[in-house]
């Protein structure tokens, strides 16, 4: 199946749940993760969690009061959503309530925690939490009743999807986790919009290859595992889009960040990074998720 354009209105300006310095940012040197890139890794046993900037290596506590939103004794589940408007494409990260399951309905903002992105101040872009109080239909804007249509859709559509790579995997494999690079992202070489790579972990820690042609999905090169990688739970591995080539999978089993790419050969494990090098001692996050304040940021990286 294809990805679908899901074209709205712009979101209304947000009002900051908190921004700004905090005494909890800790600076590490040395470890080159690719530019650009701010990913949020969370505990979902501890509830704790941690933005790391990439471009400053360093690493925040988000659990603190009047800094975007705090998840202390709170439980969920990251999602990246690809939330498509007039304008472009923005990247926004979603805190939903672990109980939650499209299958069983919309998301309304009663089923999840916040809502967060980018915004621009002095000239950077810094990231920011919003309530999902913010959503309430009594009180909010129209745009962001749109928004909450559109994030359902992606729901749903992602649901779909994984339906579709399930039911491609061999006999005996189990879907943990995936991922699928948008028709426009990798388009090497002029390469067919059908060739929009399907990225699929399974529960034994497999990763396969996917395309599209015109009978649906085929494996497009030889399945290989990661590192310390031998089996996946769903909410304990997370994959997420590290540039237009690639994508970075964490993993709470091995507690390592992989970069995994192509470049117009098979996907392969490019780099690695331990997260007790960049994350504080004693945190053990179960899933990631992360956005680009530039869509084009990779570099090439070596383990760690």
């Amino acid at each position: 199946m294809k990805l679908k354009n899901l074209t709205i209105a712009s979101l209304a300006t947000f009002i900051l749940v908190g921004c700004g310095n905090s005494d909890s940012t800790t600076k590490t040197t040395g470890l080159n993760l690719p530019d650009g890139k701010t990913l949020i890794f969370f505990d979902n046993e501890s509830s704790k969690q941690y933005l790391y900037d990439t471009d400053k290596d360093s690493s925040e506590d988000m659990n603190v009061d009047a800094k975007n939103y705090n998840m202390t004794n709170k439980n969920g589940k990251l999602f990246v959503w690809n939330h498509k408007t007039p304008t472009g494409m923005e990247e926004k990260i979603v805190m939903i309530k672990d109980d939650f399951n499209i299958k069983e309905g919309n998301l309304t903002y009663t089923d999840f925690h916040y809502l967060g992105h980018f915004h621009e101040e002095d000239n950077e872009h810094v990231f920011a939490a919003h309530s999902s109080s913010e959503f309430d239909p009594a009180t909010s804007s129209a745009n962001k009743k749109k928004a909450l249509v559109a994030l359902n859709k992606s729901l749903l559509e992602q649901e779909e999807i994984k339906q579709e790579i399930s039911e491609a995997l061999p006999s005996g494999e189990e879907l943990c986790n995936f991922f699928v690079f948008e028709h426009d992202d990798h388009n090497d070489h002029n390469a067919s919009e059908e060739a929009s790579p399907h990225i699929a972990l399974t529960k034994t820690g497999k990763m396969y290859i996917y395309e599209e042609d015109s009978t649906g999905l085929k494996a497009s090169q030889s399945s290989f595992t990661l590192d310390g990688v031998t089996e996946c739970e769903e909410d304990k591995s997370s994959i997420i889009k590290s540039g237009n080539h690639g994508v970075f999978v964490f993993s709470a089993q091995s507690q390592t960040l992989y970069l995994v790419d192509a470049h117009g050969e098979d996907f392969h494990q490019h780099s690695k990074w331990t997260g007790s090098k960049f994350l504080p001692a004693g945190f053990t996050p179960t899933q990631l998720a992360g956005i680009s304040k530039s869509d084009e940021n990779h570099n090439h990286n070596h383990d760690h």
